[in-house]
């Protein structure tokens, strides 16, 4: 086992096969959170393969060449039945949360299903089916559907814009033999990451998921591909489906790692983020021309997207487009004011602090840190960088995003008299 290092608050261990194991023992708790992290996800497919990561998670759930899926799903009902999974652009996460009198129980399953699935075909029929029934439901909300066009726009044939459920006519066209083939490669080639927080023992821990891995892996360095290329204009769609306007309104944002990101949270947050946000009390409070109106910052290993919805009757449209950009204009001329930066920074703080109360929120945080960062550190590292924000730099960081944007409008559909 390679060196431990006691990082901050969690202990960091690479193991000799290649795994990381991330722990963070919490005083006093009766349970741990407990997550298998894979460095793959829709982004790192190939073009032919769109949606198999999605399709992976759901067949990891199938049972392994230990146990059915009916054996696997009893054991986890038998956990507390907190164990799942979700899939991103950029990661797998398998994760649960259980009492630490099972928590080598948990682990057990939770590596299992990753290392020894059945890949049964009847398995792989059905679930083939269930995916698209997800996609199905997916599209039928528009709000969710607006958003995924909008990436469509932006990135256009990059990967990040494909979407995480995948493309119907691939993941009809997924077999046993490529599904395994994905699998093994994703296994072999990925960074893994365990993480744990709670009740824990960190060397206990490491002893499990080096007997769960015995092989080395030798992950290999994300591969971004080609350079994304954020695209700007305008687009305006229709919909059968729409009984009001969506505005969804795009800009390139930062990484996870540059050393703006917690100057864009800060300028997301009184952008949009919530009820004092500009675009909410413009829209909303003031002209009354939106029931939902946000703004949301997603930063990814390599890039960003700065995204605005605002949900309006369709007569409003207008109107509620040109309140949007009288908001924009605004803070990019004149900056957020004392006042802003103040309460913005205050809410993040007590977001931070109290998302560490929470173990499973702790244990998302040191995985996702150290997926993106390959180092740790500490909230209170966190709080201290986010004080020295100010609002010159919230104020560069919004024009640098906003003089450059998409802005996609969806209609209802005009009715034939």
């Amino acid at each position: 086992m390679a060196v431990l290092t006691k990082n901050i608050e969690a202990s960091v261990s690479t193991l000799d096969n290649g795994v990381v194991v991330l722990s963070e023992s919490l005083p006093g708790r009766q349970s741990v959170a407990l997550s298998l992290t894979l460095g793959n996800g829709s982004r790192d497919q190939a073009a032919d393969e769109n949606g198999f990561a999605h399709l992976l998670e759901h067949m990891l759930f199938k049972g392994s060449t230990k146990r059915d899926g009916d054996a696997l799903n009893a054991a986890m009902e038998s956990l507390g039945g907190t164990i799942n999974a979700f899939t991103d652009r950029e990661s797998t996460v398998f994760h649960g949360t259980v009492l630490v009198e099972d928590a080598q129980e948990a682990f057990v399953l939770l590596s299992e299903m990753l290392t020894h699935p059945r890949f049964d075909h009847a398995d792989l029929r059905l679930e083939k089916q269930v995916v698209a029934q997800e996609a199905a439901m997916a599209a039928e909300d528009l709000e969710d559907w607006v958003q995924e066009r909008a990436l469509l726009e932006i990135w256009g044939e990059h990967p990040l814009a494909w979407p995480v459920l995948g493309k119907a006519s691939c993941i009809r066209a997924a077999s046993r033999k490529r599904i395994q083939a994905y699998h093994e490669r994703v296994l072999a080639e990925s960074p893994l990451i365990v993480t744990a927080v709670g009740a824990v023992d960190h060397e206990r821990l490491c002893g499990w998921v080096q007997h769960a891995f015995p092989e080395t892996r030798r992950p290999a360095p994300l591969q971004n591909g080609l350079p994304p290329r954020f695209q700007l204009g305008k687009k305006n769609l229709r919909r059968s489906e729409a009984r009001q306007a969506h505005l969804v309104w795009m800009a390139p944002a930062c990484s996870v790692e540059s050393e703006d990101y917690l100057a864009h949270v800060v300028a997301n947050a009184i952008l949009g983020g919530g009820t004092a946000s500009y675009l909410f009390r413009e829209l909303r409070e003031r002209r009354g021309l939106a029931y939902q109106v946000f703004s949301h910052l997603d930063a990814l290993r390599d890039c960003g997207e700065w995204s605005l919805y605002v949900a309006t009757p369709e007569d409003k449209a207008h109107e509620a487009g040109k309140a949007m950009s009288e908001v924009l204009s605004k803070l990019l001329s004149e900056g957020p004011g004392s006042s802003d930066m103040l309460w913005a920074k205050r809410s993040l703080r007590i977001q931070l602090l109290l998302g560490q109360e929470d173990a499973e929120v702790r244990m998302s945080r040191l995985a996702r840190q150290w997926l993106y960062l390959g180092r740790l550190h500490s909230a209170e590292q966190s709080l201290q960088k986010l004080e020295l924000v100010d609002a010159e730099a919230v104020r560069r960081v919004l024009r640098e995003a906003w003089e450059q944007r998409l802005e996609m409008s969806c209609l209802p559909s005009r009715r034939k008299t």
